[in-house]
């Protein structure tokens, strides 16, 4: 049974800005007018209102089926009526869930703040991404339109939400909550421990449990000066165990071959690939029983906080990851324009999945592999 409803209003990772991160959640089974859910806010209202040119009926209706599919709605010509149909979709939004302040998640937000009507919504992300937007909401750089709860607001058009990197969810829109986990997007000297801040979120139907695993920017953790998407994987590996998640979103901005220096805290299939046997080695550990020890080592161990090491990732042999990700479901999300000519009718999200898909194949880790398409509408 199908827990999900969204639609990619953008995926891609700049420099055009009509297709930046953003993405329309509702529970399955809600109508888009209780409460939508942004996950990331680069495309607003005008990429909206050009999907809404040509996908008329995006809101009014989801996919036939209960799988991960596209809304296959006909298309149509420019109606001046899209504006207004976007500008009311949009104000169905409660709550903005933000992996990180770059400005390619955040754009809609910022330009769209203060043209909206209706109740103060809320901008949910992790402390340090709050922060950071409190430098763009600063009152010079852009109006001073967010503030945190405990603040007053006449004029305010969003609140700031902390959500803790712990194993709490909180709720974001009617029916679903959200955890966060802290990953890594490269180097920062600016920053607190010299990297910088992104988050990975869990995003969970509060009636069916079930659960889809969003990426913000990330990169490898094998370059990375301080890894963290192991993490994510180890918890991951548990919910996937329980039949509670079975699809991820995952950045993927470069083509195969980007030189490393180049990467700026981004992946390449190369990289995906790198990261999902991760997962797929969690998900092996989870299943094996934890080595025996004598039960009065067993026992000091455990009194003094030592807990039973598990093999690493170059202990368990790729033969052991075959199919061990067989059926889920990987969406590539931003992919990165480039300059240099494509094949004819290929965009470059398609380009890069299926660089992903090749590497996917011949580690014969068993995930399926697809691309997010502006306007694609998915059921999951």
């Amino acid at each position: 049974m199908a827990s999900f409803d969204i639609v990619v209003v953008g995926c891609g990772g700049g420099p055009s800005e009509n297709n930046l991160s953003s993405y329309f959640v509702k529970a399955y089974g809600s109508s888009w007018e209780d409460g939508i859910l942004s996950l990331d806010a680069g495309s607003g209202l005008g990429a909206l209102s050009q999907l809404l040119d040509r996908h008329p009926g995006l809101f009014d209706s989801a996919p036939a089926d209960d799988t991960l599919a596209r809304d296959n709605v006909q298309e149509r010509g420019n109606d001046s009526s899209s504006y207004q149909r976007a500008s009311q979709v949009y104000s169905f939004i409660r709550t903005f869930l933000i992996t990180h302040a770059h400005m390619d998640h955040i754009c809609g937000l910022v330009l769209g703040a203060g043209s909206q009507g209706g109740p103060v919504r809320n901008i949910v992300a992790i402390e340090s991404v709050i922060v950071t937007l409190e430098g763009v909401f600063n009152g010079r750089l852009w109006p001073r339109l967010a503030v945190r709860q405990s603040e007053p607001a006449p004029n305010s058009f969003y609140r700031y939400k902390p959500i803790a990197t712990n194993e709490l969810y909180i709720s974001v829109a009617p029916n679903l909550s959200a955890r966060a986990m802290p990953i890594t997007h490269g180097s920062c000297s600016q920053a607190a421990g010299g990297v910088y801040d992104s988050s990975a979120f869990f995003v969970r139907n509060d009636t069916t449990s079930r659960e889809f695993l969003f990426f913000g920017d990330v990169e490898p953790d094998s370059i990375s000066a301080k890894p963290r998407t192991r993490n994510v994987w180890r918890v991951a590996a548990r919910k996937i165990l329980a039949s509670q998640l079975d699809t991820i979103f995952l950045e993927c901005s470069w083509k195969n071959g980007r030189p490393r220096e180049l990467l700026f805290g981004h992946l390449s299939p190369a990289h995906v690939v790198e990261e999902l046997s991760a997962l797929a080695t969690e998900i092996v550990l989870a299943q094996a029983p934890p080595p025996l020890l004598p039960t009065r080592l067993a026992s000091t161990l455990s009194f003094l906080g030592f807990r039973a090491i598990q093999p690493t990732l170059s202990r368990v042999p790729c033969k052991q990851l075959e199919g061990v990700l067989r059926g889920l479901t990987l969406v590539i999300i931003h992919c990165k324009e480039v300059l240099e000519p494509l094949p004819p009718g290929q965009k470059i999200n398609h380009v890069i999945a299926q660089e992903v898909k090749h590497l996917v194949d011949t580690a014969r880790l068993g995930i399926s592999v697809v691309a997010a398409d502006q306007g694609m509408h998915l059921r999951i």
